[in-house]
C-alpha cells in the first residue's frame, strides 16, 4: 500500500506537534509554540528548533 505524500507529511507534522505539546510547549497557531519556563520572564527567546539549554526560560518556537 502506498501512502500519499501529503498524508504522510501531515502525519509527521502532527507527530512533531504532539511531541512539542507533551514537552510543555503551548500551541499558539500553526507553526508557533510558546514555552513559559519562567512565567516572570521579561524577555522571550525566539528559536527555530527546541534546545534543552533554554530550559527555564520563556521561548517562542517558530516553524518546527
Amino acid at each position: 500500500m502506498t501512502v500519499q505524500p501529503d498524508i504522510e507529511a501531515d502525519f509527521w507534522r502532527e507527530l512533531r506537534e504532539i511531541e512539542a505539546e507533551a514537552m510543555g510547549w503551548q500551541p499558539l497557531e500553526a507553526g508557533a509554540w510558546l514555552h513559559a519556563g519562567d512565567p516572570n520572564a521579561t524577555t522571550v527567546t525566539v528559536v527555530g528548533q527546541p534546545d534543552v539549554a533554554l530550559t527555564g526560560q520563556a521561548v517562542l518556537l517558530l516553524a518546527y
